[in-house]
């Protein structure tokens, strides 16, 4: 069976309580050793916050060790109290925004920086071995985060503005500076970021070219998936669930990419990534 590790899926907010253990079967049972099920907050309530993160945590930890809490938008971590809070859930990983900006820093549609308040938390999360996901900052506060942070950079799902020019997307620069610093990059399926001819059904071939992008600029050894599944609306065709995943791999071989490179993009990749940050 293929293995697979998933740095980003929605499925613990999308989905019902007994739908999650469900779920978490599923992946199991298709290969899935990691994945990190992530707690969107930024369309939820503040008073929903609190006791849904804790319901919803609690939850995840009957599901087994291949599940990781991943906490998307600190939007709500605006005082001491809440941060408090946070540490005391302890989530594998956080991002600090969503696409607007927040209290800690600028979202990828904002214009703001990370603030003073912002640094404070990072050290927070560093000081209680939480790990700081790059995904979803404008370029000036991915630059301010990554500046404090300097090793073993990480951004759970994006794609590459060298292949689509959208302000989602990590460019060049961003990704070199990840690379170098011994980092992990989880690539997702959102079509509207990664998939270059609108005009073309969204399929396969388009993960295949992102891939061969960055093998051709920082070879295999960074990247992996963060499929976002359940986070957006189009999965890309013959691509809708881990049960396909083996015509990915079957697509990247015929590409080209060895049985090795398959597996350290598949599993291998996040699992050192995750060993170097964890041990």
């Amino acid at each position: 069976m293929i293995k697979i590790c998933d740095t980003h899926n929605d499925f613990l907010t999308e989905l019902s309580n007994i739908e999650i253990i469900k779920y978490a079967k599923f992946c199991k049972d298709n290969g899935v050793k990691k994945i990190c099920a992530s707690f969107f907050s930024s369309k939820m309530q503040e008073t929903q916050i609190l006791n849904q993160l804790t319901t919803k945590s609690n939850i995840l930890k009957t599901c087994g060790k291949e599940f990781l809490l991943h906490i998307e938008d600190l939007w709500w971590v605006k005082s001491q109290i809440y941060l408090d809070f946070l540490l005391k859930i302890k989530p594998f990983s956080c991002s600090l925004t969503w696409n607007n900006d927040n209290a800690l820093a600028g979202g990828t549609n904002g214009k703001n920086t990370l603030s003073d308040w912002g640094k404070f938390c990072i050290n927070q999360l560093i000081k209680n071995r939480i790990i700081i996901d790059l995904a979803h900052l404008n370029k000036k506060s991915f630059y301010a985060v990554a500046k404090i942070l300097k090793i073993n950079l990480y951004c759970s799902h994006t794609g590459f503005y060298g292949v689509k020019k959208n302000k989602r997307n990590l460019t060049d620069k961003q990704i070199d500076l990840i690379v170098k610093s011994g980092g992990f990059i989880g690539l997702f399926f959102f079509d509207l970021c990664i998939a270059k001819d609108k005009s073309k059904i969204f399929c396969i071939e388009d993960i295949v070219e992102n891939l061969k992008y960055f093998k051709s600029h920082w070879g295999c050894n960074n990247i992996g998936f963060g499929t976002d599944y359940f986070g957006i609306d189009c999965y890309p065709q013959d691509l809708q669930s881990y049960k396909d995943f083996e015509n990915l791999q079957k697509a990247l071989l015929k590409e080209g990419f060895s049985t090795i490179e398959v597996e350290n993009i598949f599993y291998k990749n996040f699992k050192k990534w995750l060993d170097k940050c964890t041990n």
